[in-house]
């Protein structure tokens, strides 16, 4: 959603040199040259105190390119093997299913226009040729392990500048604008159409126009002009839409009404996809050919997104050719453990063919018996209430000898409500599967269903 926002700030400091008769101008350059003699950085627009910044620490480059120090400047990012093994094992399963996952790792400010980066970087560790080279590198192990993974951080290098003279990312905020966005389309859609799963498509048109861009809210931005004294970059850039073509009479078998053949993109991602101005699914309508559907999600960190999409019942019943899921690089997509990768590979695979018979308790639990089934850690329960209504749910596990053991599971506001939840049973001892009761925070009803879902892409129900 685009906000507005008319913020004025006005410093005891520069009210204080105006009423000496001094222009800001002359106050800016007083600045500067006291800050030569201190030994620190000149800046630009007069900021101060930015690394110190409590809220989002930050550090001023070349040409107005302001970047975040623990975001752009760090060198470590936790993708590890095992989360290259997760997504390996995810896009295994969508394929069980026709769907090809592209893995878009997002690559940060500092890893697009190292030029920019100042040189007091340095002292935070930061070093372009590593920077590149780790971003490199896990573009590497994702393919090397049969994930379609791109590259766009060297694209987007290569080309970080358009004809109006703006760069790939905001010079005030850490999104890419609408050139940075279209540079990336490309690359992935040269990476999609050199897979099988491309073959046969009639791609169809898509236009880019320009438009007027709407005013557009930057957190980044407000914090920054805060410490400054003259007016940083504004977040704005030229905006395109994509417009469809009118579909040729031998489109063949691709109906992008619907029915038929039809070929869709469903794109996962943050807030770099979710940005009007920057209008990154409309430029992969563009450079693809193939109409996108987008589920991103601003605010839902590394896994919203998925989860939101992944567990719907839309996804279910209509799965798309290519799921596109962009992550920053930063994101660390192994910060909660195995549980969202089970729910997301259980979801992916959607093999749920055991259901159990379950009774109403109250207004808002069922139960089942699990006694009679051979349960391990590899497989995963759903629990769907019928409905999107529901955000909330705790599993309760009664064993044999008594115990009792619950599992709870919660959709954030910024996720989608889908009322369905793939609890992993990894870590649940066997002898904790006896009965079982799953408490939803709406009402249940005929619809309300447990399943085991199996998260093997070898196994049969």
């Amino acid at each position: 959603m685009t906000r507005t926002r008319k913020n004025a700030y006005l410093f005891g400091t520069a009210l204080s040199v105006l009423s000496l008769g001094m222009s800001i101008d002359a106050f800016a350059a007083s600045l500067e040259t006291t800050g030569k003699e201190a030994g620190t950085v000149e800046s630009g627009f007069g900021c101060s105190g930015l690394e110190d910044v409590s809220e989002l620490q930050m550090i001023e480059g070349k040409d107005g390119m302001f970047f975040r120090i623990l975001a752009d400047m760090r060198l470590q990012h936790a993708f590890t093997d095992q989360t290259v093994d997760h997504l390996a094992a995810m896009a295994k399963a969508l394929e069980k299913s026709g769907t090809t996952l592209i893995y878009v790792p997002l690559p940060t400010k500092s890893q697009v226009l190292p030029e920019l980066v100042p040189a007091r970087a340095s002292l935070y560790g930061f070093d372009a040729n590593i920077a590149a080279e780790i971003y490199d590198d896990v573009v590497r192990r994702l393919e090397a392990k049969g994930v379609a993974s791109v590259d766009i951080a060297t694209p987007m290098r290569q080309n970080n500048k358009n004809q109006f003279g703006e760069y790939a990312f905001f010079q005030a905020d850490f999104h890419w604008t609408a050139h940075g966005a279209g540079i990336a389309a490309k690359a992935i859609a040269d990476k999609m159409k050199a897979l099988p799963a491309y073959e046969g498509i009639k791609p169809v048109g898509f236009t880019m126009q320009e438009i007027k861009p709407e005013p557009e809210f930057s957190s980044m931005r407000e914090l920054l002009q805060k410490h400054c004294i003259s007016n940083v970059p504004t977040v704005t850039a030229h905006a395109y839409e994509a417009v469809r073509e009118e579909a040729s009479a031998d489109a063949g078998s691709m109906d992008i009404f619907g029915g038929g053949d039809e070929a869709t993109i469903a794109l996962i991602g943050t807030s770099y996809s979710d940005k009007p101005i920057s209008n990154f699914a409309g430029y992969l309508e563009h450079w693809t050919g193939i109409p996108v559907d987008n589920y991103s999600i601003s605010g839902g960190n590394q896994f919203g997104s998925i989860l939101s999409y992944i567990t719907s019942r839309e996804f279910q019943e209509q799965r798309p050719r290519f799921m596109i899921w962009e992550n920053p690089i930063y994101n660390n997509l192994g910060q909660y453990g195995a549980a969202p990768w089970a729910e997301i590979v259980a979801a992916s695979l959607g093999d749920c063919g055991k259901t159990l018979d379950v009774k109403p308790v109250d207004e808002k639990t069922v139960a089942g018996d699990l006694s009679s089934l051979k349960l391990s850690g590899d497989d995963v329960l759903l629990a769907d209430i019928g409905s999107d209504v529901s955000r909330n749910v705790t599993f309760t596990f009664t064993g044999a000898d008594g115990t009792v053991r619950t599992r709870s599971m919660e959709r954030g506001d910024r996720l989608r409500a889908t009322g369905r939840y793939f609890l992993s049973l990894g870590g649940i001892p066997a002898d904790a599967f006896g009965k079982v009761s799953v408490s939803f925070d709406a009402p249940v009803g005929d619809t309300t269903a447990l399943s085991v879902c199996k998260t093997k892409t070898g196994e049969q129900s």
